[in-house]
């Protein structure tokens, strides 16, 4: 029964489709092929919006790594910058220090004459004691030794560090002025492109100029005027013993004084020892020290109302050295520490100044002409700072777009058009000062003698963009 009804199900409609007119299309047959034609569609538009976006995704991923190249360049090179200026800090301190160190050699000079003499003098007094006289004798050969070898030491020292040709102090100029040129725009410039094309081989930026501005930052002092503040600060940094005054005042009971028993003063009874002793800078290039010792006694000027006055007695220490630049004084021309207390035998000091044949003595290159912030010229002379404007571009043909990689042709070839057929990037970044997080809280301004320069991004000032619209046209 089933089948019978399935077979006239079949002839029924062949029947009908007889009898339909000619020309006419089922309405099933008439909607096939329409979503074909639709996904055509919706697959060039597709195609095309990715072709688009290929472009585009490139293009901005470019800049924004050039963005960042130039970002690092800047700051790279104010970085550099700052530690040169930190270099600069530094080496003006070693500067100092040289300074010192000359003062001290000079110094202990003096004192080793001075002890030597001394020695020397108190051997020929105890001589009528044997026992203390052997003791005091010994001494004398050891200290005549050891004046000798710190002498010869001291003359060595003053020339190694303050030879006019091959001194520490000159060799610290010389790569001052070295370290300088380094960070000039050429040097910004070649540490900028370095920086650039390690984050990209295709990238190239340079530092645009300054007008002359980092030349105008700094400048090496030539003037007296500019070297008597280093004296200040060199003076100021002198240990106690260098700097003096070396006094010792002491009463010697033993020995009573022309003026005993007819003053009610107890200390104008007795004799006295008094060292005198001092080291300072005659001249910016020359350092003169002095040490001496005496016996003074208390005289009468008359017999009841004159009173009593220290005179000088007996000298019994003196010495004396100078470090300069050429032909040395060969005399006191201060009384360092006062010496002139002691007057007889800082005559004798005074003879005694030469430095024995020594050449050392006589190389002193005097204050140094240390570079330091030109002050006059700054826009902030508290809070000055030097910028370091950045322009990197990369070749429009080296961008992977779609047109790059020849892919398009005719309305479909997408072309770039960037600016002089190149894609470029500013970035600005400065050099300023700034003490460390930890340091104690207090203001310092900025000098070349604290090594507290640093870096930072900046946004670029109008006159930068300017500059770098016209190297972009």
């Amino acid at each position: 029964m089933h089948a019978r009804a399935l077979r006239r199900d079949a002839l029924c409609s062949r029947a009908r489709a007889r009898r339909a007119p000619l020309g006419r299309v089922p309405v099933r047959a008439a909607q096939l092929g329409q979503a074909l034609a639709l996904g055509l569609v919706l697959l060039m538009a597709g195609a095309l919006g990715l072709f688009f976006l290929f472009s585009t995704g490139q293009t901005l991923d470019t800049r924004q790594r050039l963005d960042n190249a130039a970002d690092a360049a800047a700051w790279s090179a104010a970085l550099w910058r700052a530690r040169v200026l930190n270099f600069h800090a530094y080496s003006n301190r070693a500067i100092i220090a040289q300074e010192v160190a000359v003062a001290q050699a000079v110094t202990l000079t003096s004192w080793a004459k001075y002890f030597e003499r001394f020695t020397a003098n108190a051997s020929v007094l105890a001589a009528v004691y044997p026992p203390v006289a052997t003791v005091i004798s010994a001494a004398a050969s050891i200290a005549a030794q050891a004046r000798q070898m710190t002498e010869r030491a001291a003359a060595d020292e003053i020339g190694w560090r303050a030879d006019p040709v091959l001194g520490y102090k000159q060799l610290l100029l010389r790569s001052q002025a070295l370290l300088h040129r380094s960070a000039d725009t050429f040097g910004m410039g070649a540490v900028a492109n370095e920086v650039a094309r390690a984050n990209d081989p295709r990238f190239f930026a340079f530092a645009m100029s300054d007008a002359g501005g980092y030349e105008r930052f700094t400048r090496r002092w030539a003037g007296d005027p500019e070297r008597e503040r280093l004296q200040k600060l060199v003076l100021g940094a002198l240990d106690n013993f260098t700097a003096g005054p070396r006094s010792l005042d002491l009463r010697l009971l033993l020995l009573p004084s022309s003026c005993v028993g007819t003053t009610l003063d107890f200390d104008k009874w007795f004799q006295w020892y008094r060292k005198r002793g001092g080291t300072v800078m005659t001249s910016l290039d020359r350092w003169e020290s002095a040490d001496t010792g005496s016996i003074h006694d208390w005289r009468r000027r008359r017999f009841f109302f004159g009173g009593c006055r220290d005179r000088e007695n007996l000298p019994l220490g003196w010495g004396a050295a100078e470090a300069t630049n050429g032909t040395p004084a060969g005399w006191l021309l201060a009384m360092p520490g006062g010496t002139q207390d002691n007057g007889g035998a800082t005559v004798l000091a005074a003879f005694d100044i030469a430095g024995a044949g020594y050449w050392g003595f006589q190389h002193y290159d005097g204050i140094a002409r240390v570079r330091d912030l030109d002050y006059a010229a700054l826009d902030n002379p508290r809070f000055p700072v030097t910028r370091v404007a950045v322009l990197a571009r990369i070749e429009g043909n080296t961008v992977r777009t779609a047109n790059t990689l020849n892919v398009g042709t005719g309305r479909l070839r997408l072309f770039e058009r960037f600016a002089g057929g190149r894609m470029w990037s500013l970035a600005s970044a400065e050099a300023y000062f700034r003490r460390p997080p930890g340091a104690p809280a207090r203001i310092e301004y900025a000098s070349l003698y604290s090594p507290y320069w640093q870096a930072r991004l900046v946004q670029p000032t109008s006159a930068e963009r300017a500059a770098a619209a016209a190297y972009v046209r």
